[in-house]
């Protein structure tokens, strides 16, 4: 009695259309991982700039209504400038403006004791420039009135050409009071 050879292990075919659905699937899945990546970046880096915005804004406000006067000039129509000159409670001065900081321009504060960037150095306010910065002051008031002053700026990713995918800017507006009315 002779025993037929039993064959066990996969045919050739077999192995081939199994690698093929694996193949299929690591693919699915890697671009379901690198799309997950990408979203993640993306909402660290807006988080990030939010949050470089705010507290940029509430620095500003709060220097605006600790202010003995504001030197640009205001008037009941509005005056709007690229920067913002203060006269503080201790008759320094201080003043709001965008800066060149050699590579990226910047939101800062210039006094006395020198310039305290108010922005990070991941996001610019646009541009090499100062004069493409979308940063503006628009100033209300009068004689013996209280000044209010409107802030507005752009903030934008930066480090990244202006028509990537991942480029992400966010505008930021508050308006802040005058406290101290100078006589």
């Amino acid at each position: 009695m002779k025993h037929k050879p039993t064959q066990t292990g996969f045919t050739l075919l077999e192995m081939v259309v199994s690698i093929a659905i694996v193949a299929m699937v690591s693919v699915v899945l890697s671009q379901v991982f690198i799309s997950t990546l990408r979203t993640n970046t993306k909402s660290e880096i807006l988080k990030d700039m939010k949050q470089t915005g705010e507290i940029a804004l509430e620095t500003m406000v709060r220097l605006i209504q600790n202010a003995k006067s504001v030197t640009t000039a205001c008037d009941y129509a509005g005056s709007a400038s690229q920067s913002l000159i203060l006269i503080n409670s201790d008759d320094g001065q201080t003043t709001l403006e965008c800066i060149y900081d050699g590579s990226i321009t910047r939101l800062a504060s210039t006094s006395a004791q020198g310039v305290e960037y108010l922005t990070t150095p991941n996001v610019t306010m646009g541009g090499a420039s100062c004069a493409a910065s979308t940063l503006s002051f628009v100033c209300k008031g009068g004689a013996g009135v209280s000044s209010s002053v409107t802030i507005s700026f752009r903030l934008a990713q930066s480090g990244v050409a202006a028509g990537v995918f991942e480029q992400s800017s966010e505008t930021f507006q508050t308006s802040a009071g005058m406290r101290n009315i100078a006589q």
